[in-house]
């Protein structure tokens, strides 16, 4: 169990008040991935939005850990992370075909603090760019079918955009992160 003075070590983290090592040295155990993932899991359990928000702080060595809770996650409605979930699918977790389902999915599992019009379609928007970041050709094909089976005139506009731009330039996402790996 997380006490008072650990989530003063993060707090005091977060504020840049001490660095990424000391925050490693004060607290090794909740670094640890085994243990990050339990405590992901324990917040989706019980739908602890406070848990949750607190455990995004904790600075994480990969976010590959991760990818398991997020595809969880971006498909619940109790909390208000999916925006950032969905640009870490485009970003991050841009390699993985089984990505795209779970993203196909989210479409129609809009939470509802995303339901008025002008941050639904931003929402669908991060969503589709995150399809279109997934390996070729599936993230291309994915796209398609949303246009041929949407009956919402935005979304297939927002996807036929996407097909047009991934034909054009690719997963620029995946160059660039792999540009960035040491």
């Amino acid at each position: 169990m997380m006490n008072e003075q650990d989530k003063k070590i993060i707090l005091d983290f977060v504020c840049k008040k001490i660095s990424q090592d000391e925050l490693f040295e004060k607290l090794p155990s909740y670094l640890e991935e085994l243990y990050l993932l339990e405590k992901y899991n324990e917040a989706i359990a019980s739908k602890d939005k406070r848990k949750l928000e607190f455990l995004r702080m904790i600075p994480c060595d990969t976010l590959q850990i991760l990818l398991p809770i997020y595809r969880k996650l971006i498909l619940e409605n109790w909390h208000i992370e999916n925006e950032d979930i969905a640009r870490y699918f485009q970003n991050v977790f841009n390699n993985d075909l089984e990505n795209i389902p779970i993203l196909l999915q989210s479409i129609n599992s809009v939470p509802k603090y995303l339901q008025y019009d002008d941050m639904k379609y931003s929402y669908y928007r991060k969503l589709i760019y995150a399809i279109g970041a997934q390996p070729e050709p599936y993230n291309i094909e994915a796209l398609e079918k949303l246009v041929n089976e949407t009956s919402d005139e935005q979304i297939r506009d927002l996807a036929l955009h996407q097909i047009k731009k991934r034909k054009e330039l690719g997963r620029w996402e995946f160059k660039k992160s792999i540009e960035s790996e040491p």
